[in-house]
Formats: structure tokens, sequence, C-alpha cells
């Protein structure tokens, strides 16, 4: 909950701690502060459903201005039970999302971008991250956040909760839109991220921004139409559609061999457009390392950036965050530096470790299969952020995206920066559960 929704919830108290005796001019005051709490958080911080309750509760207060009835210590235990049942649960189920600061030492920019495939008729929205010169207003965690919600509750079959997430239009990002990119320190390697299948090009926004503070440029992109939704600047809403691509609903066995060549192509799309961008972007120009880039993802992403590896010189290396592959598929070794980061739910799916494991031992370089521990699918994004719902037990929110950052970065330092410690002496690679490795 937010400052100021803690004081509505609070702003009950006093009237509970006065007495028919002693009610008199203070009592009504009590009973009038509740009201005056809700409109002043309603102000300061934005409404939200979840906070309605209380607001309900708020005007129902002012019926208390005359002294209370005695003996109707039934009416008052009673709402003392949904008080607190409606003043703390709904927002501690759906909090506003708030992700930790990063850890490096430069401030972080974002960006949005438009490219288009003329060849393909095929446009995307990528989002950029880069390290910044100065610190700025910090930017929203979507652009166009009611159309984000409601494509995703549409995605996932229940358009009727879109209004639940309406709150997350108050999460930001420890980024400035539109920052001066920071000079002179030289050009930043270069990283291209996918989501997964009905993801969003912001569901790692919090290793994204910790990697651009570490001096790395993050662009991650939603593929179109394969998003829970993706939203252009000219108005245009692409709610998550596989018939676009031909596929109909009883073709699901055949997703990820119709997809993978147009998310595959999608990366390579972007890769070209780092290109032009280091040449003459008015804002990235001269800051982009095209020598160095590296293709990550999570889940079916994942999948897709080892694919983008092998067919691509200019990928350097490989991250796939729980990214599994259909029965019957025989993925090919990889050809660069490869990170698996696996959950560990993903434990009890012998297709998926079995793929991890030929993937590993097969590879033609250095190639790293390790497990988050206490980790979920979606653990691997905001998603635990999101509602404590999505916490595994034993999990810390903080914690693990501290560690998973970890990795991440002494995974990219080691193989695209080209420095940094061993990857397996990495205090945070310690933190994780290893299963195949091949240095």
């Amino acid at each position: 909950m937010r400052p100021f929704e803690w004081a509505l919830f609070l702003s009950f108290l006093p009237m509970w701690g006065l007495t028919a005796g002693r009610w008199g001019r203070r009592g009504a005051l009590a009973a009038l502060l509740p009201l005056v709490a809700a409109v002043a958080q309603l102000v300061l911080e934005g409404a939200r459903l979840e906070v309605l309750p209380l607001d309900v509760l708020a005007g129902l207060a002012l019926l208390r201005v005359r002294p209370p009835r005695p003996h109707r210590w039934w009416a008052l235990a009673g709402f003392a039970v949904v008080y607190v049942l409606a003043g703390l649960v709904p927002g501690w189920l759906l909090p506003v999302l708030t992700l930790p600061d990063p850890s490096g030492p430069h401030p972080v920019g974002v960006v949005d971008r438009v490219l288009t495939d003329p060849a393909r008729h095929r446009r995307l929205m990528v989002t950029v991250w880069y390290p910044a010169a100065r610190r700025g207003p910090r930017a929203p965690l979507f652009s166009t956040p009611d159309a984000v919600t409601t494509g995703l509750a549409s995605a996932f079959g229940v358009p009727l909760a879109a209004p639940a997430l309406r709150h997350l239009r108050y999460s930001t990002i420890a980024a400035t839109a539109g920052a001066p990119a920071l000079t002179g320190r030289g050009a930043f390697p270069v990283l291209i991220s996918s989501h997964g299948m009905v993801g969003l090009r912001s569901q790692n926004s919090g290793s994204f921004q910790d990697l651009a503070s570490w001096g790395y440029v993050v662009v991650a992109i939603d593929h179109t139409d394969a998003a829970a939704v993706t939203v252009f600047p000219d108005g245009e809403v692409r709610p998550f559609d596989l018939r676009r691509f031909g596929l109909r609903p009883q073709d699901a066995g055949r997703v990820n061999e119709v997809l993978l060549p147009v998310w595959v192509a999608d990366q390579r799309l972007v890769y070209d457009a780092v290109a032009r961008w280091q040449r003459d972007d008015p804002l990235l120009a001269g800051r982009l390392d095209t020598a160095r880039m590296a293709s990550l993802g999570h889940s079916f992403g994942g999948v897709v950036s080892l694919a983008v590896c092998r067919v691509d010189v200019r990928c350097r290396a490989a991250v796939n965050l729980d990214g599994g592959y259909q029965p019957g598929v025989m993925p090919p070794p990889a050809h660069r530096p490869l990170l698996i980061l696996s959950s560990e739910g993903s434990d009890d799916n012998p297709t998926a470790t079995g793929a991890w494991a030929r993937i590993v031992t097969q590879a033609r370089g250095p190639a790293f299969w390790l497990t988050v521990p206490h980790s979920t699918h979606l653990s691997l994004t905001v998603a635990p952020f999101i509602s404590p719902l999505l916490v595994p037990h034993g999990a810390d929110p903080r914690t693990d995206l501290r560690t998973l950052n970890g990795v991440l970065r002494a995974f990219v330092d080691r193989y695209v920066r080209g420095n940094g410690v061993p990857f397996e002496r990495a205090p945070a690679v310690r933190a994780m559960r290893r299963r195949v490795t091949r240095p």
C-alpha cells in the first residue's frame, strides 16, 4: 500500500478510542477524518479499485458524526472486521508494483521506438534502456497503461478483471524518458530481448534497468500479435491473436514451428536498427557497440535467443530464461556462449530439462545451465511484484531479483563485454543451483 493509502486506513482509529460519553465535538471530527483522508489520497495518489472499500467505509463513517448508541457492541465488532478486511486485503493482494532501484553507478534513460519491416509487412514496438547522463523524473512502467491492462486481461481470458489491474498506471521505473545518453564512456554493449508467449516487452524491467545502470543498452521487443497487447503511437492496438499467423485453436502443436522464424526475424530487424542508430540516431549515435551484441529472452523468447545466435554472427552470446521446447523437438547445439536459467518449477518438465541438458553438453563453446531456487516460470519476470500470490514459497522477490540480475551481469560482463571475473566464480552464480556446465 502507498503512504496515503495507509493514512486512509489508519484515519479510522480515532473513532474507536471514543466512547459515547466522550463523543462530543471530538467524535464528530474523528468521524470526518476518514473522509478527509480519502479525498487527500484520491488527489495526491490517484484512485484505484483496491482502495474503493476504504472509500465506502469513509462515507459510512459520516453516520457516526452523531454519538454512537450504547450497547451495540456487535455492530462495532462487525464494522471492525469489515474495516480490517476491506482496508488491508485488496491492497495486499494487488499492491502498486514497485521495483528495486538499479544497483549500478549510472542513471538510466528509456525511450520507445517503432520499427517497420516492409518486406514482411510487420511493425514492432521496442523499448530502449540505456545509461543516461543525468537523473530525471521517473518514467511509467507502461506508456499506455489502460490499453495494456485491458489487453493483459483479455489475453488471459478474464477481460472483466481489467479494472483490477488499472492500478498499474501508477507503477514507475527508475529511468527517465528521453534522458540524454551518457557520454565520455565510449560505446555500450547491446542486449536484445524477447518476451515469452503472451508476454510484454516491459516484463523484465527490473533486470533491464539494472543492466543499463551498469553500462549496457537493452532493446526489448513486443512481438506484435504474439504479445499480450501491442500499442503503437498512432493509436493502433494489436491484441494477442495467433490467427494473424495463420494458426487456429487446434494448431497448438504448431505454434513454436510457425512463430520461431517470425521472432528470429524480429530480433534480426532490431540488430539492423541498432546499426542504423549507431550511425545517425539523435539520441544514441556513437553510444552503441555493434561489435558486442547478444540476445536474451524469457520462455519462448529464450528459445528465440539461442536460434538467433545460430544464424546471425552479430550475436555473441545467448541467455535463455526458462525457455523450454515442445516434445519431439531436438534443439541444435549452441554455437555461442550460452546461459540457461531455469525455474525450480521446471524440474517437473522432463521435456524441458532433457533439452537443456543436451544443449549444454553438446555446446561448441561455454555453456551453463543453472536453476533459480524457490522459483516458478513467472518468477523470472516482474510478476512476483504484482501480487504476493505469485511469490513461491520460500522466495523473497527483492533478494531474488538482485541475485538474478547479478547472474545476468556476470555472464554478459564475461562473454559480451569481454571482462569481469570468470562466470562460475561470480558471487550471484554461487547462489544458484548448478545443473550442467561446459566452461
